[in-house]
């Protein structure tokens, strides 16, 4: 393009302007520029070889100018300086651009303090060159033009109160910087950057008018950066002295020097331009500053700003009005604040308290002496229990001549649920003991003749597992090695120790019992009691001896409850653990193997599958049933099969008990070794071999499986019946089936008991 606001020649481009960071990316520049034009006196063009050109708005709006200047005394040559008039534009800003602006040697013009900071800044201002670096001083001079530059605006706009709105928003920005200098010097690096200029300048207001020392005694560490920033050479050469609220010094100085003159004294150069052809610059693509000076044909004139219409000025009445109101509030309240208030008496923990008179055991306690400030439980329950015992107060005998003197108010008697005494009480016990003893007490106040029996139970298998843990840890034997009459005196010896401490627990609890009549369920009293009652009960018929299926425990070698065998269900195939064998067990599936059906039958299947999930107890089965209705064996009916290890001849059953969908639908029978076998062995009048011993070996079956711990028989089993051709698969039993007994170490196991 040729042609121009001065006459022709051709347009050509500007250098591009250098950017943070090492000068990374270009600004944009368009591809037809404004001439290098040589003609003093215009504002829209820098003469080639000059410095840049700054325009600054007059006193007091100059104070954003105060960074460019400063970033500028770090850099080889500081601007020219040109003040505009009041309102007026450089040519080629549009209006309403922000000032200061700065015409480049290239001539773009770069609009607001950031870019223009930017630009006059040397690479060590802008991090040296470093990427981190540089991306630290952008993110730090975001932080200051986004959140301290308005907030330290409105706070100097409101008065000097560090309150509100604008008060809470400082001094946020403020805990930031504090937290990031408690252990630097400045905000990145070593040395001065960009980032500790432009925060500096945001905060220069507030620190000198607003906050005063009590305002600043939570920031230690920014108050100390910030002198030594307004400290530096080149600060004080653009600020001069600067002071702190509050302390004797002079007001800042902001030297820019007269209108048309530089920093330093240099020759200004350039006017406002009419009818010059503009182009506005990108500022020089920062990420975290930089205005965007659209390009655009503009006009240089002196702007005057238009008048305020009756809408606006009314709403600046309010506001105006709404902040005298506001700093009236704060002024009250800084009075009542400030009124000399009572100290409050500091509160003393007095820690625990104990009753420390010498009160022998059973004398009551001294009552004489004043009682602490404070509730003390160890000072109010000490000294009373031993007395009250005794006085005898918990004896049904107390205010009578004997137990057995008739009494009108009626007589109650209550036995404390007996813990066992392989434990300490816990929670519950002391929540139930506490209900007791208020019944306890009420009877007795009522004048009933009262007992409340302790005791504690002898809890045999639990009792008998800790103590031969107990034995093997810290001597190692077993029952066995010791014998019966030594093993009965250690666990004598436990029940004295766990006993007594059950025993004062219920003392501490203050439980109003007898304990001359404590009783242990293995005390010679209560089992000539149980003797007694237990032959009673045979005699009469209602307790008799019969063989049942039992929980079997091969380690204890002894009959266990069934709440005291822990039951767990299985998802599937499950490796578990199991004691005295080195690998783990398989368990949690269903192994389908054939029975041969005795006779010919054309036509037929000539076997009969089932599934199981204990494979070894086959050994002991002596049917296979089936359901009535399920017609796969309708042509089952009076048939027989063939046992292939044993050679028994085994009856096929017809039983409503059966679950058709259950594995193949037909199930092996073993009574001796499954609750549900066994009753079904009692309706239809079976045998109920055992093939598992006390020792968890298998007994009474052929070899080679005679005398082979279970699951190692198990295994065997299975390898005999693929063998044959007898194995039919395994499948998972995802939804439970049979459970494991983890606690009892066996299966059920028929013995003679007493049901």
């Amino acid at each position: 393009m040729t042609g121009g606001a001065h006459g022709g020649g051709t347009r050509r481009d500007p250098p591009a302007p250098p950017s943070a960071g090492g000068r990374g990316r270009a600004c944009a520049v368009p591809s037809a520029a404004p001439r290098v034009c040589s003609r003093r006196g215009c504002s829209s063009h820098v003469p080639p070889g000059a410095p840049p050109l700054l325009f600054v708005p007059p006193p007091p709006a100059d104070a954003p100018a105060r960074r460019v200047l400063i970033a500028a005394r770090y850099g080889p040559r500081p601007p020219l300086l040109q003040r505009l008039p009041g309102g007026a534009l450089p040519g080629g800003l549009r209006p309403g651009a922000p000032l200061p602006a700065l015409r480049t040697p290239g001539g773009a013009l770069l609009a607001g303090p950031g870019p223009a900071a930017i630009f006059l800044s040397p690479p060590a201002l802008l991090g040296g060159g470093d990427p981190p670096r540089a991306a630290l001083v952008r993110q730090w001079v975001a932080f200051a033009e986004s959140e301290l530059a308005p907030a330290a605006a409105l706070l100097q706009g409101g008065g000097r109160e560090v309150t509100g709105g604008a008060g809470g928003e400082l001094r946020r920005a403020l805990r930031a910087l504090e937290s990031h200098l408690r252990d630097r010097t400045f905000l990145v690096g070593d040395g001065v950057t960009l980032a500790d200029v432009t925060v500096t300048c945001a905060l220069l207001p507030p620190f000198q008018h607003v906050l005063d020392a009590a305002a600043r005694a939570p920031f230690p560490s920014v108050t100390r950066w910030f002198l030594t920033c307004v400290g530096q050479p080149h600060f004080r050469a653009v600020l001069g002295d600067v002071g702190l609220c509050g302390e004797e010094s002079p007001a800042p100085r902001v030297e820019l020097g007269p209108a048309g003159r530089d920093a330093v004294g240099q020759d200004a150069v350039g006017r406002d331009a009419v009818g010059q052809d503009a182009v506005g610059q990108d500022a020089v693509g920062q990420d975290a500053v930089g205005r965007d000076a659209v390009g655009q044909d503009a006009v240089g004139r002196d702007a005057t700003p238009p008048a305020k219409s009756a809408a606006q000025l009314k709403k600046e009445a309010k506001r105006k009005e709404k902040l005298e109101k506001f700093q009236q509030k704060q002024e009250k309240s800084r009075e009542q604040q400030a009124k000399a208030k009572a100290p409050k008496k500091e509160r003393r923990d007095p820690g625990v308290l104990t009753y420390d008179l010498p009160t022998p055991p059973g004398e009551k306690k001294d009552v004489s002496v004043p009682l602490p400030e404070s509730y003390s439980p160890q000072y109010v329950e000490a000294a009373w229990y031993s007395w009250w015992e005794r006085q005898g107060f918990f004896k049904p005998e107390y205010g009578r001549s004997s137990v057995a003197e008739p009494n009108p108010r009626g007589v109650f008697m209550m036995c404390v649920p007996p813990p066992n005494v392989t434990g300490s009480l816990h929670l519950g016990h002391a929540l139930t003991s506490a209900i007791q003893d208020s019944l306890a007490r009420w009877h007795r106040m009522r004048g009933a003749t009262t007992l409340w029996n302790p005791g504690c139970d002898h809890a045999g298998i639990a009792t008998q597992v800790v103590v031969e843990r107990r034995l093997w840890r810290q001597r190692g034997l077993t029952r066995h090695q010791l014998g019966r009459e030594d093993f009965l005196r250690e666990v004598w010896r436990w029940k004295d120790e766990k006993g007594d401490r059950i025993y004062q627990q219920l003392r501490r609890l203050g439980a109003s019992m007898d304990w001359d009549r404590a009783c242990f369920t293995m005390d010679p009293k209560m089992c000539r009691a149980v003797r007694e009652a237990f032959v009673r009960l045979h005699e009469s018929g209602l307790i008799y001896r019969s063989t049942r299926l039992v929980h079997w425990s091969c380690a204890l070698n002894s009959a266990i409850s069934d709440i005291e065998v822990d039951k767990k269900e299985l998802g599937g195939r499950t490796l578990l653990r199991v004691p005295g064998y080195k690998t783990p067990i398989e368990f949690g599936v269903l192994v389908a193997f054939a029975y041969p059906l005795e006779g010919d039958g054309e036509g037929e299947e000539q076997e009969v599958v089932v599934a199981t999930t204990r494979l070894e107890t086959m050994l002991g089965d002596v049917a296979v049933a089936v359901h009535p209705d399920d017609p796969r064996y309708q042509h089952l009916r009076g048939r027989r099969v063939r046992h292939p290890f044993t050679g028994r001849s085994l009856p096929v059953l017809h039983d409503a008990f059966v679950d058709p969908s259950f594995g193949t639908g037909a199930v092996k029978i073993t009574p001796a070794h499954d609750a549900t076998d066994f009753e079904v062995g009692q309706r239809h009048g079976l045998p109920r071999p055992s093939v598992i011993g006390e020792d968890g070996r298998l007994v009474n079956v052929p070899p080679p499986f005679l005398g082979l711990p279970r699951f190692t028989g198990r295994a065997a089993v299975l390898e005999a019946l693929k063998q044959r051709g007898l194995f039919r698969g395994v499948t998972e039993n995802p939804h439970g089936g049979p459970h494991l007994q983890v606690g009892a170490g066996g299966p059920p196991w028929v013995a003679v008991g007493w049901p």
